[in-house]
């Protein structure tokens, strides 16, 4: 029995020695474990989360510079379209000017047409709209005494008509030219007093001017006067009329008309 006893005692005893291991080795191993699950799982997570974090701050930061730039695309946008609905408008009004200008023009030279459309239908006179200006030519033999810079008694009342007629276009400047035949082209009874066919001209030109301001009560300040020699420039939009190279031409800006463009 005592042998027994021993024996039950001392693994008591052992049992109660192997516990007290294990109570003091178990902090040591959660410790451990701890530990382990500390660099093996949270570190990592914890990584993870701090990069998702940054992530996302960049991605927000991304996004408000996305929205501003978005911002000022539209602004930019809007300015363009409304830029453009300007100029459209404003290509409108002006397309809606030009267009009424013109109506305007061909309304008074219809109204000038008629006007002198017994001295049209007669070869006397004819009628051009060149750059925005109308043009009445006149052979110079209707208008001079013969051989003289005279502008005649037949040729004072042409020109009246003619002024008269310009003058319903409005009440702007009237410009006289007188246009040469060629360079050789003044009459021997001429040549003494005028040795060029731009002194011919000038001179002509000057005294339809005189006679026009005279004779058909237009204010001296509303005319001048040019000679062109043989050079015409409304030559081209005379063309048809078959007037002589030598002539007289009187011409006036129209309201609403625009010069031609070259």
């Amino acid at each position: 029995m005592s042998t027994r006893g021993e024996g039950i005692a001392a693994g008591s005893s052992a049992g109660s020695s192997s516990f007290s291991r294990w109570v003091r080795v178990a902090p040591a191993l959660l410790l451990v474990a701890s530990a382990t699950f500390v660099a093996a799982y949270y570190v990592p997570l914890r990584r993870a989360h701090l990069l998702l974090i940054q992530e996302q701050q960049r991605s927000n930061q991304k996004a408000k510079e996305l929205d501003q730039t978005l911002s000022q695309v539209r602004g930019e946008l809007q300015a363009k379209t409304a830029e453009v609905e300007k100029l459209e408008a404003e290509r409108q009004q002006a397309a809606a000017v030009k267009k009424s200008g013109l109506e305007r023009v061909e309304q008074l030279k219809t109204e000038l047409a008629g006007k002198l459309d017994r001295q049209i239908k007669k070869g006397v006179a004819a009628l051009a709209v060149v750059d925005g200006q109308a043009f009445v030519a006149l052979p110079e033999s209707a208008v001079f005494v013969a051989n003289k810079t005279d502008v005649s008694l037949q040729g004072q009342g042409l020109l009246c008509q003619v002024a008269g007629a310009l003058s319903t276009a409005g009440q702007g400047p009237i410009r006289v030219g007188a246009v040469s035949g060629p360079p050789d082209s003044v009459p021997p009874a001429l040549q003494g007093a005028y040795t060029t066919a731009w002194a011919l001209s000038a001179a002509r030109a000057a005294s339809v001017a005189q006679a026009v301001e005279a004779k058909c009560s237009v204010p001296g300040a509303r005319l001048s006067a040019v000679g062109h020699a043989e050079h015409d420039p409304a030559g081209a939009a005379l063309a048809e009329s078959k007037l002589p190279p030598g002539r007289v031409e009187l011409s006036i800006a129209l309201p609403g008309a625009a010069p031609a463009e070259k």
